[in-house]
């Protein structure tokens, strides 16, 4: 199925037939999605009643554009807060890797800047349409290991000490 396909399907089983795009930016790069979604509203299927959010022309008609954007707001902010919590508890959980290397690129004066073939490289994977994140932890090491402070054999071992350990602090306790 192509993300036109799995974009509608998501708003044909919602029940208010509202849409955020945030629900659906995890099905393909930004430019595929926006792409899509520009397609769905050509054909009619959905709607545009404001800038990221889109509802089946039956709801709107049935509910009215401002209820329904008071709903998705109420969705924004609740989402809004559900990310602060994250960050706010990843801020808690460093690794002790994250804690040597932030500590150890400050006492140098180190910083991550990245260079033209990293938003090259950025740029060519979102057009693929996979999803790029970049920690601070690993742009450090990056930076760390550009400056000859740190070996490349040492940033791949502290990279993936730092991984194994962010997955041991994620992975939900049973």
């Amino acid at each position: 199925m192509d993300i036109q396909g799995r974009i509608f399907q998501s708003i044909r089983s919602r029940r208010d037939g509202l849409l955020l795009r945030s629900d659906v930016s995890a099905i393909g790069g930004r430019s595929q999605v926006s792409a899509a979604l520009l397609a769905l509203c050509r054909k009619g299927l959905i709607q545009r009643i404001e800038r990221g959010v889109y509802v089946t022309p039956q709801k709107l008609e049935l509910l009215g554009k401002q209820a329904l954007l008071d709903k998705a707001h109420q969705r924004q902010a609740a989402l809004r807060q559900k990310l602060s919590i994250r960050k706010r508890r990843e801020a808690r959980t460093l690794t002790p890797t994250a804690r040597y290397v932030d500590a150890l690129a400050r006492r140098l004066g180190i910083s991550y800047t990245p260079t033209y073939g990293d938003r090259w490289a950025f740029a060519v994977t979102r057009l693929a349409g996979d999803d790029v994140s970049s920690y601070r932890t690993d742009d450090l090491l990056v930076a760390l290991t550009r400056a000859g402070k740190l070996s490349p054999t040492d940033m791949v071992r502290m990279a993936i000490e730092h991984q194994i350990t962010t997955f041991v602090f994620d992975r939900p306790s049973a």
